[in-house]
Order: C-alpha cells, then sequence, then structure tokens
C-alpha cells in the first residue's frame, strides 16, 4: 500500500463533542424565549396553593368555602367539642361550596387533578383549623 493511502493514525487525546442537531437548538431557544418573554410570574402567597392563583376565578370561589368554615368554626371556638370534631363538622356543613370549587377546578383541568386539589385543600383547611382553634382555646 502506498504511503499516502494509509490511514491516519488514531491519536488518544481530547475529542471535539458531537455536533447538536440544529432542532435541539431551536428548541432551547424557544424555551429561552418563551420564559424571558413571561418573565417572573406573581409569586404564590404562603397560604395559597400555586393552581389556584394560576385559574383565575378560583379565588372567590374558595374564598366562599374558607368563609363558610369559618363561620361554623367562629361560635364553636370556646365549646367543649374536641377541635378535631368542630372542624370535621365545618368541613361537612360546607359540602356545598366544596363541590363548587370542585365543579369550576375540573372545567379548568379535569376531573381527576381537581379531586386531587381539592384533597388537598381539604387537608390544609383541617389542619389550619385545628390549629386556630387549639391556639384560640389556649389564650394564644
Amino acid at each position: 500500500m502506498a504511503n499516502w493511502a494509509k490511514r491516519p493514525e488514531r491519536r488518544a487525546g481530547p475529542r471535539c463533542p458531537p455536533m447538536k442537531s440544529p432542532r435541539l437548538n431551536r428548541k432551547l431557544f424557544a424555551a429561552v424565549t418563551l420564559l424571558a418573554f413571561l418573565g417572573p410570574s406573581r409569586p404564590a402567597l404562603a397560604d395559597e396553593f400555586d393552581v389556584l392563583v394560576a385559574i383565575r376565578g378560583a379565588a372567590p370561589i374558595n374564598d366562599r368555602w374558607q368563609a363558610c368554615a369559618a363561620s361554623y368554626v367562629r361560635p364553636r371556638i370556646e365549646s367543649r367539642q374536641p377541635s378535631t370534631k368542630v372542624v370535621g363538622d365545618a368541613l361537612r356543613k360546607c359540602r356545598v361550596e366544596e363541590g363548587r370549587m370542585r365543579r369550576f377546578l375540573a372545567g379548568k383541568i379535569g376531573a381527576r387533578s381537581a379531586g386531587t386539589v381539592i384533597r388537598q385543600l381539604r387537608e390544609k383547611y383541617h389542619s389550619d383549623l385545628i390549629t386556630v382553634i387549639d391556639a384560640r382555646r389556649n389564650g394564644d
């Protein structure tokens, strides 16, 4: 074989990184542009769930649900009933408002996701109301 026809020897050394496809670069550019366009959105308050902030119209319905539970709890704070029973009764009494919230969310994010959000909200309201009742009863 002629000297000029030989393959060049492979050397052990740094290799050039493979070229990225132009499609990946376009997707990256689109993602960065989208993030830059949206900019920093309004942060959720500590006592709000992001989904409620993101969905217009959910806040007033949620406020009515909370107001219903609070109106049931308020006159019973000084009662001898355990706080868990008072809160459980309050949340049962406010099933109508909870149902409105569930239907509204189901129309926006689907029934399954709405069920998850409602379950999380119920747990949060349950624990928050128990904390408030116990704090008021202990004079805090």
